[in-house]
């Protein structure tokens, strides 16, 4: 039975162990109503981990994609708040109680989130990604995700984060909405582009901004800024209400530069001159501090390249999906799968 005012706190973890212990921790200092773990796969360390915080209730999940994860979860839920949680965030004290605030004080909304600080232990490689995707050259229209949120004021779906998203699980089940399943990343963008189009009310607000972890070295980032590209690039495929204009700027930046090559080689050199020249400039006006600044001029070419990469291989598997119109997408990686 759902509590109606309950909030129950939902993390997917997987071969994080040190990471998860201090966002439980901080967690369970001023503690939801309910606190949900869903391990994803065999993961030992975690299962150990988790015996030692006995206020949490650990799901043991097959290995599947994310979607998959978030919906069993959110369905075995109790509180009607769903917060959505990674386990690399650190709460701070009063979280929970500001967000049953808001909550109680803005009935008819349904999406409540926050902003995000840098850690205070960030090393030199994650305090520039943190200043990277919280500059307009890096986050466009994103940035605020990426970035501490000042005051409350509604927000449209763009502006919201899965490290930091609580959602309600009544209008999810009045209007029969759920993770897309399947998907590298990005879902919880296809999620509430839909949620707005079935008119939920978002509510963004400083006092739900958290600490949030970042990689903390050049293949990490790269990574997982090609799985962004990539999900980002699935749910385009998949749905019109998946699609954002900025999101194509990488790779039309990629299908210009591979046409400029062949047709236009100096216009190509002044154009790369001139991106060059754009991040320089955006990296010394950038949050970061003055000898972080060279990196983080260095990864703006990383972000863009990599992001328009994993778009290309994304999108090819959406695709390929709708073609095929098989029961189980090829970029699926859910265990047992068909």
């Amino acid at each position: 039975m759902t509590n109606e005012a309950g909030i129950t706190a939902i993390i997917v973890t997987r071969g994080r162990p040190e990471l998860l212990a201090e966002c439980l921790r901080s967690i369970l200092a001023g503690p939801p109503d309910e606190v949900l773990v869903g391990i994803d796969g065999e993961d030992e360390a975690t299962a150990r981990l988790l015996r030692d915080f006995p206020g949490v209730k650990a799901m043991q999940l097959p290995r599947t994609c994310r979607g998959e994860a978030r919906n069993a979860l959110a369905a075995a839920a109790a509180g009607r708040w769903l917060c959505f949680l990674d386990d690399d965030v650190v709460l701070p004290a009063g979280y929970f109680a500001r967000l049953r605030a808001l909550a109680a004080g803005h009935p008819g909304t349904a999406v409540f989130g926050g902003g995000q600080e840098l850690h205070p232990a960030a090393g030199y490689f994650e305090g520039a990604v943190y200043a990277l995707l919280a500059s307009p050259w890096g986050g466009g229209p994103f940035t605020e995700r990426f970035s501490p949120v000042r005051g409350t004021r509604a927000a449209g779906p763009e502006k919201f984060i899965l490290c930091n998203l609580t959602l309600d699980s009544a209008f999810l089940r009045s209007k029969g909405l759920a993770f897309e399943g399947h998907l590298t990343s990005a879902e919880e963008n296809l999620l509430l582009n839909r949620m707005a189009a079935a008119g939920a009310g978002m509510l963004l607000s400083g006092d739900l901004n958290l600490v949030h972890r970042r990689r903390t070295g050049p293949g990490a980032f790269i990574r997982q800024v090609f799985s962004s590209g990539r999900g980002r690039a699935q749910i385009t495929a998949l749905s019109p209400r998946g699609f954002s204009a900025f999101t194509l700027l990488p790779p039309g930046a990629v299908l210009c530069g591979a046409a400029a090559a062949i047709y236009a080689p100096l216009g190509l050199v002044a154009a790369e001159a001139l991106y060059l020249a754009v991040c320089a400039l955006a990296a010394a006006f950038s949050r970061a501090r003055r000898g972080a600044k060279p990196a983080v001029f260095i990864l703006y070419p990383a972000l863009h390249g990599s992001y328009a990469l994993g778009w290309f291989w994304g999108l090819g598997e959406g695709l390929a999906g709708r073609l095929s119109g098989g029961a189980t997408p090829r970029r699926c990686r859910c265990a047992g799968k068909t």
